[in-house]
Formats: C-alpha cells, sequence, structure tokens
C-alpha cells in the first residue's frame, strides 16, 4: 500500500506531504481545488507520462515521491532483482519522479536509477489507477477480454496460448525466409530442371563453336581452296622446270660443287637441303589435302543446325559457351540448395503443423475456460449489481468464435448489458449511461479485487451521475473493497464519503498573489461539516445532522 506521498511544485501544489491508511480514504473539495491534482501525482509515480506543463509557474522542476508497503506483494521481489534495485528488509519501496523544464526527467526507485519502462513495470504492480472517463475502457473488447481472463485466473494460460500463437508464426516466417511460397519454389525448381535438361542436351565443348565455324568456312569455300591446293602444288613441284622444287634442287647441286671447292659452304649445303626436302613435303601435303576436299551439304547443314542451337544457348544462357557452362555448374548448385531447402522446408512444415495443432489444443482449452468462467461470473456480477441498486440489470458475457486465431486466442468477448427488463442485451457501449457504467466497472473491481494483486486502487469520481441509493450502495461497495485492498477515492457523494475511514479534504487558497493547493485531515466535527457542505452547500444545522447521521450509519465516525 501508499503509505506516504510526497508532492513538490506540481501545478497549484507547492509542497504535500501525505501519509496514507489502509482501507478507503476520500478526498472531497470543491471543484477545480485540485483533488484530481493528486491523482496525476499518483500516476506520474507509478509511471505516466510526463509533461513541462506539470510544473508549477515559476519552478524549474517537480518531484513525487511516493513510499510503500510492499512485503509479500508477489513477483515484486524477482521484479526488482532483475533490474538491480535492492530490496529494504522491511518491504518499503521509495519511488521518485522529478520532472524538469529542460525535459531531462528521472525515475529512481530505492535509489537506483531506472528507464521508464523498467520504473512502469513496478509502478503497475503496486497501483491501479480509474480516471473520471476510465470506464470508457471498459467498451472495448481488449479490456472486456482481460477483465474476463484476470477474474477468472486464466491470464497464464493465456499467455502459454501467446507463446504457442509467437512460436507457430515465427516457424512460418522463418519458412517463407527459407524458401517463400511453396508453389513458387516449386515452379523455380522445374524451370531450373528444364535448363538444365536444355544445356545438358547440347553437350556443349569449349571451342567447339569455333571449330564448327571453321568447318562452315571450308565447306561453303571447298571449290576455292580445291582449285588453290592445286596452284599451290603446282607451283612448288609440278611444273617441270619452273617450280620452287625444281630451282631449289638446280641452287643445290650448284652449292655441293662449290663446297667441293670451298668446304665453309657446307653448312649453306645442309641448309638448303633441308629447306628443299620440307618443299617437297608440302607440296606433297598440299596436293593430298586439295584431294582430299569434297562438298558434303549434310554436313554443312549439321554444322549449320549446331550453330544455330549454340546461338540459342548464347541468348539465354550467355555469350559464349564457357559462360552456358558456367551458368549450368551455378545453376546445378543452385538447385541442389533448392533441393536442400525443399528438406529443410518439409521438416519445417511439419513444425508448424505440430506449433499450430499445440496452439489450437490450448486455444480450444482456453475458450472452454472462458466459457465456464463467464458463467460464473455472470452470476457473481449480477450479485453485486443488485448490491450496487440495479436488481433488473443483467450482464452476459458473450464468447464467440473469432474470424482468424490470436496471441489471446480464438475468442471474441463482449459484455452484454440490459439495464431494464424488456429491453434486450446489446453491448455496453450501446446500452449504458454514464452512471450505469460507472456502476458495472464498479462491480468488476469489486470481484476483481478477489483475484488481482495490486495492493492500492485510485478511483476518481466513480459515483458520478449516481445519487440516493445508488450512491450509497457504491459507497458499500468501495467500502467492501476497502477491507480487501487500499482505496483512494475522490468524490463529491456525502455517502460515500461518510464510509471512508480517512478523510481529506482540498481546498485552494490565495496568499501573495499566488494561488495554492491545501490538503487537511479532517477528524470529529471538521468531518461532520464537509459532510453538510456536500450535502447542501453549507454546513446548516439540518445538513449536520443529516451528516451526522450518515456517519452513525456507516460506522466511520472518528
Amino acid at each position: 500500500m501508499l503509505q506516504e506521498l510526497q508532492i513538490e511544485n506540481l501545478a497549484l501544489i507547492e509542497s504535500l506531504q501525505l501519509n496514507l491508511e489502509p482501507g478507503l480514504t476520500v478526498l472531497t473539495g470543491e471543484t477545480g481545488a485540485g483533488k484530481s491534482i493528486i491523482v496525476d501525482a499518483v500516476g506520474l509515480l507509478v509511471g505516466a507520462r510526463a509533461s513541462g506543463e506539470y510544473i508549477r509557474a515559476g519552478a524549474d522542476k517537480a518531484v513525487v515521491r511516493g513510499l510503500f508497503q510492499a512485503a509479500g506483494l508477489p513477483g515484486l521481489k524477482e521484479t526488482l532483482s532483475a533490474m538491480g534495485v535492492a530490496a529494504e528488509d522491511d518491504g518499503t519501496l521509495l519511488l521518485c519522479r522529478e520532472i524538469s523544464r529542460s525535459g531531462r526527467h528521472s525515475c529512481r526507485v530505492n535509489g537506483r536509477s531506472l528507464t521508464l519502462g523498467m520504473y512502469q513495470r513496478i509502478g503497475q504492480m503496486l497501483v491501479d489507477i480509474h480516471g473520471q472517463h476510465a470506464y470508457q475502457s471498459l467498451l472495448r473488447p481488449a479490456y472486456q477480454m482481460d477483465m474476463l481472463d484476470s477474474l477468472a485466473g486464466l491470464m497464464e494460460l493465456r499467455q502459454e496460448v501467446g507463446e504457442l500463437y509467437t512460436r507457430w508464426q515465427d516457424l512460418k516466417k522463418e519458412l517463407e525466409e527459407l524458401c517463400g511460397d511453396r508453389g513458387e519454389r516449386e515452379r523455380q525448381r522445374d524451370f531450373w530442371q528444364y535448363q538444365l535438361q536444355e544445356i545438358g542436351a547440347a553437350n556443349l565443348t569449349p571451342g567447339e563453336e569455333e571449330e564448327l565455324s571453321r568447318q562452315r568456312e571450308i565447306l561453303n569455300n571447298g571449290e576455292r581452296l580445291a582449285r588453290g591446293a592445286a596452284v599451290v602444288y603446282a607451283a612448288l613441284f609440278e611444273e617441270e622446270g619452273r617450280s620452287a622444287y625444281d630451282q631449289l634442287s638446280r641452287a643445290l647441286a650448284e652449292l655441293e660443287a662449290l663446297a667441293a671447292i670451298d668446304p665453309g659452304l657446307q653448312t649453306w649445303q645442309g641448309t638448303l637441303e633441308g629447306i628443299t626436302a620440307q618443299v617437297e613435303e608440302i607440296a606433297r601435303s598440299v596436293r593430298r589435302y586439295g584431294e582430299g576436299l569434297e562438298y558434303d551439304p549434310a554436313r554443312l547443314q549439321e554444322i549449320e543446325n549446331r550453330l544455330e542451337l549454340i546461338k540459342d544457348l548464347k541468348r539465354k544462357y550467355g555469350g559464349s559457351i564457357e559462360a552456358i557452362l558456367q551458368y549450368q555448374a551455378e545453376t546445378a548448385a543452385a538447385l541442389e540448395r533448392l533441393e536442400q531447402m525443399a528438406g529443410q522446408a518439409a521438416a519445417l512444415e511439419k513444425e508448424i503443423e505440430l506449433a499450430a495443432e499445440k496452439y489450437r489444443e490450448k486455444a480450444l482449452l482456453l475458450r472452454r475456460r472462458r466459457m465456464e468462467a463467464a458463467q460464473k461470473i455472470e452470476k457473481e456480477l449480477l450479485k453485486v449489481l443488485k448490491d450496487l441498486a440495479m436488481p433488473a440489470a443483467r450482464i452476459r458475457v458473450d464468447c464467440s468464435e473469432a474470424p482468424q486465431p490470436g496471441p489471446a486466442g480464438m475468442d471474441n468477448i463482449t459484455f452484454l448489458f440490459q439495464p431494464n427488463p424488456g429491453e434486450g442485451s446489446r453491448p455496453l457501449a450501446q446500452i449504458a449511461s454514464g452512471g450505469e457504467m460507472a456502476r458495472v466497472m464498479l462491480a468488476l473491481k469489486s470481484i476483481l479485487a478477489d483475484v488481482d494483486a495490486v495492493p492500492t486502487l485510485i478511483f476518481d469520481e466513480i459515483d458520478a451521475g449516481v445519487g440516493g441509493a445508488a450512491a450509497r450502495a457504491v459507497a458499500r461497495t468501495l467500502a467492501a473493497i476497502g477491507r480487501r485492498r487500499q482505496v483512494l477515492c475522490i468524490t463529491h457523494s456525502a455517502q460515500l464519503a461518510s464510509f471512508a475511514g480517512q478523510h481529506f479534504r482540498v481546498s485552494k487558497e490565495v496568499r501573495e498573489g499566488r494561488t495554492y493547493t491545501r490538503v487537511d485531515v479532517l477528524r470529529g466535527e471538521e468531518r461532520v461539516d464537509e459532510l453538510a457542505r456536500l450535502l447542501s452547500g453549507s454546513a446548516s444545522s439540518v445538513a449536520r445532522e443529516h451528516a451526522a447521521a450518515l456517519l452513525q450509519q456507516s460506522g466511520s465516525i472518528k
């Protein structure tokens, strides 16, 4: 519970210290006196978003401190340890929030600075604030689901469902990242297999295109080559007396005669003998080449077809046979990887099926538990609503199947409300007035107090729009909650204020041209006077008698 609240330079509050007690505490006062500022201060204390607009005019910073007694609060010790916050032996916890005009705000727990997110986690375990318009949250289906699951003790099962859903979705994402759409993967594999089959069937050889082009050129120019070969042969060997061979032979005979005279010419003689022999060999080879030439249209067409095939493959897969073969190797490797992916994908798909089945199993269990809990909670709510002067009201918790599964399960939760007989049940947003909504919310908070571990509840004018017997019923309910939790309530209702164990009056005063908020603890006659003011606007004798009677009836005279 919140034992002590200190506020400095926040809006109209220059300096304030409140020592708070267990049970029901009320704050009353004229509109604009600063009651809601105190609620805002507690909100800042437990992690609400801060703004420099909160800082009192003329001050550089605002500070809110709160001393809590949190011994035995479930999960708090572990949370503090994870954040590196030392726990006090007596279970006390000191929170401090500082807001600066420079924008450099700070959050400290037991003297240790924390990030806002870490600070909020602790604050949410300590205080639940229900503002003037917070009942609007009850209109949201997500909030209604939270309420049902909290009341039914299903949050742990729901968390398990959420974890299974996350695992299921993560596996689906992993499969998508691995190989994308399964149909697309199959199409890619078929395409690559076709390409490899096409390239493999061609049985290409490096340098083949150049050789085929050479052969095509020869076949296309066979007659010219044969005629030229004959000319070359005749010039080298055949023309008697004028051929190159005859000329070289005469030169060689003359050189032999000269070498007989001058042996130094024998080297030239040997060289010329070799040249003469080479000319003869070349001449005979050219003749054989020419004789071997023949025009083969079938072979030429075969070469043309082969070159056309190579051209088509080059257009598809690369600018040369070497590039095509490189593409073939890369595609084969890619196809192998894809086949491996397919194996991994098959394993992932089995995991996905298993994860989905586990999710569905737990989600269906959660749904059954919700439907069972809904009937029980409906009865409890009807009982509390009857106590809140709404005996004819009916609430039904509708659990319908959601269009799509989600982290919270496969259900849509809708609270249906019937304020009066014969009007039919409709969603709360379509039926309930402000006063009715406040009492529905209070009914939920009343039964939630038995299962919720948050020790301090704050209600800002939850009794707005409620009067007469209904107001007294609201007061009794808040007092009942106060026997299990610390409850702080801002109110303009004398009936509610009369049930409080602790009563503060909030007022404002002007000193030396500045406005200040002041808070006084009321006891005895001061409290009677304040209740009389709430009843009639003044502390008349009749109003004071009524106020005293209220205190007597509530049993909270102090």
